[in-house]
């Protein structure tokens, strides 16, 4: 369910940082600028694991700030393909069960991977399980526990237009997207299927 991804930056350190000690300040730096992001092709960022390698501090002439070369490691959630996880359902559309794992809430189970015998109730606007011979239903409400199985990791791609320079976007290292706000209309950026 955790991995670990090694990176390696340029960390700005502001001068309101600068009294701390410098791997302290480093870790400061990396916690904001990763944690609860998105990696591309990784996964969601939960924090940073350890600091491997500090650099040299480099001051460019129009920054305050003193950049800092480090490599370090992060710790991602990125579900492997086949592991068993539990989640609570947090909502229910005739498209699918969306689930949620506490800090994470994209993941989709589409109809085609339920139990057999899954079918959309528009009264209630929720999915109900019924046993072939009939003589049991379930019909799982917001909130109740479900174990699946991942099938898939999704990265679509991000359509924004980059607040960065042309130059500066061409040669920036990590792609990381921060998780945009929650709208029915949007697709995740990162989204597990089960």
């Amino acid at each position: 369910m955790f991995t670990l991804v090694e990176m390696k930056d340029a960390i700005p350190i502001p001068a309101s940082e600068l009294g701390k000690p410098r791997p302290i300040a480093v870790a400061n730096q990396i916690e904001q600028k990763y944690c609860n992001r998105i990696l591309l092709e990784c996964g969601l960022c939960i924090s940073l694991h350890e600091l491997t390698e500090l650099g040299d501090g480099l001051i460019y002439q129009s920054d305050a700030s003193v950049h800092i070369r480090a490599r370090f490691t992060l710790l991602v959630f990125r579900p492997f393909i086949g592991e068993v996880l539990v989640g609570t359902i947090h909502k229910s559309t005739p498209s699918g069960l969306w689930l949620s794992v506490g800090f994470f809430n994209h993941i989709f189970i589409p109809p085609h991977f339920m139990l057999d015998g899954s079918e959309w109730d528009p009264d209630q606007r929720l999915w109900i399980w019924k046993s072939e011979h009939g003589d049991a239903a379930l019909d799982p409400d917001l909130g109740s526990q479900v174990r699946f199985r991942v099938t898939n990791s999704v990265f679509r791609p991000v359509e924004r237009p980059s607040q960065a320079p042309p130059a500066a976007a061409a040669t920036a290292m990590p792609a990381v997207v921060s998780e945009p706000e929650e709208d029915d209309d949007d697709e995740p950026v990162f989204q597990v299927m089960a």
